[in-house]
């Protein structure tokens, strides 16, 4: 395995829509604060499915954002932590994945990350990143729905 399963990201067009919309339904109430991730032009807010498991919300902050063709669909990616994100991407490469520029993501308290598109035409995001360290970021941002 390339490293620890982290959230499904799902696009939607407005975030707070989305928020009222899996967290009323689900019942998700431990939530992050809504980050902007400049480097690619959305806003994110992570919902927690189980322990360490997350529903990543994504819409766009602009028309720059490349998130278009995906709020038809909504769900759009699946994320894995990493130890080492020079080495994953070299594994994924060997094994036809197509990497997109890496970018430091506020999602992820600057963390670098990385997108990959499958040879199934998927994306595959990898965050250079302990599950502590994120769980840790987590609370310090986390807000609770009553």
């Amino acid at each position: 395995m390339i490293g620890t399963p982290h959230h499904v990201g799902c696009a939607v067009q407005r975030l707070q829509n989305g928020i009222a919309t899996y967290a009323g339904a689900l019942g998700l109430t431990r939530r992050s604060r809504v980050f902007d991730v400049t480097s690619q032009n959305v806003q994110v807010c992570f919902l927690e499915i189980h322990d360490g498991f997350f529903l990543e919300l994504v819409a766009p902050l602009n028309e720059q954002a490349r998130l278009s063709s995906f709020l038809r669909s909504g769900f759009y990616h699946v994320c894995f932590l990493v130890e080492d994100l020079a080495a994953a991407e070299q594994r994924l490469r060997s094994r036809a994945f197509q990497p997109f520029p890496p970018f430091a993501s506020e999602a992820f308290a600057g963390a670098p990350c990385q997108f990959f598109l499958t040879p199934e035409k998927h994306l595959v995001e990898l965050a250079q990143l302990s599950s502590t360290h994120f769980r840790d970021f987590f609370h310090a941002h986390l807000e609770i729905d009553a």
